[in-house]
């Protein structure tokens, strides 16, 4: 394989994982893939190459240690490194806490919060090694406030920024960076029906939190910004 750098990019079937995976494309990183819906991952993939960089897709569970692992394990195989890791995937289920249940909570867990850790230890070693390598988790401002609607939506989030920092802190030493990018409401299906949203048409769009990545992105290795937030200007 080329010098290219080489991202993974979780949740990238559609919205902001999307735009993402087609900045860093545009960019000239080879872009691997994460989701459920393959149909969709199969038109992402098809759209990266055309930007003449290298990119497979992988259609499964984030919160599948075992699925994680294995997959992660051929990227590496493949491409040698993985310079840069977008942790993007999750669920929102937006109801009253006093309707909502455990297994709603649970299925946020999974997508938002252990989906984080598995492909975040899966990748980590790899970057010890060669003392560089970047995380970058995508939040959002939930992982900071609560709101209504939002109680077990919000704990999951919360959980997130807490695992990025204290991941920040222990392998800063080693030359990575761990990041997290918070936004506002952005323009994806996860809020078009739901009851949070004010006025869709003034709300982000997932090209805004892209261009915020990859700022980040770019920064020399000496500077890192652990933490961005982005919000719409006139919501």
């Amino acid at each position: 394989m080329s010098k290219r750098k080489t991202a993974i990019v979780t949740g990238a079937s559609r919205g902001i994982g999307k735009a993402i995976a087609q900045k860093l494309a545009k960019e000239n990183f080879n872009v691997i893939i994460f989701g459920r819906n393959e149909k969709k991952l199969k038109a992402v993939k098809n759209n990266l190459v055309k930007f003449g960089v290298s990119s497979e897709y992988y259609s499964g569970d984030v919160s599948d240690e075992k699925f994680v692992n294995q997959s992660v394990a051929d990227i590496i195989k493949k491409y040698k490194n993985i310079d840069l890791l977008i942790n993007n995937a999750g669920v929102a289920i937006f109801e009253l806490f006093t309707e909502s249940t455990l297994e709603n909570f649970k299925t946020q867990i999974d997508a938002n919060l252990i989906g984080v850790y598995n492909f975040s230890k899966a990748v980590i070693n790899g970057m010890i090694k060669k003392q560089s390598g970047s995380i970058i988790n995508i939040v959002s401002q939930a992982g900071k406030s609560g709101f209504a609607y939002g109680s077990t939506y919000a704990a999951t989030k919360h959980a997130v920024m807490g695992l990025s920092k204290s991941l920040m802190l222990e392998v800063r030493k080693h030359n990575i960076k761990v990041m997290t990018v918070c936004p506002g409401s952005t323009e994806t299906e996860m809020i078009e029906n739901s009851p949070i949203h004010k006025n869709i048409k003034q709300v982000l769009k997932p090209n805004d939190v892209a261009e915020i990545v990859y700022a980040a992105i770019k920064l020399p290795q000496r500077a890192l910004v652990s933490d961005l937030e982005i919000r719409p200007n006139n919501p």
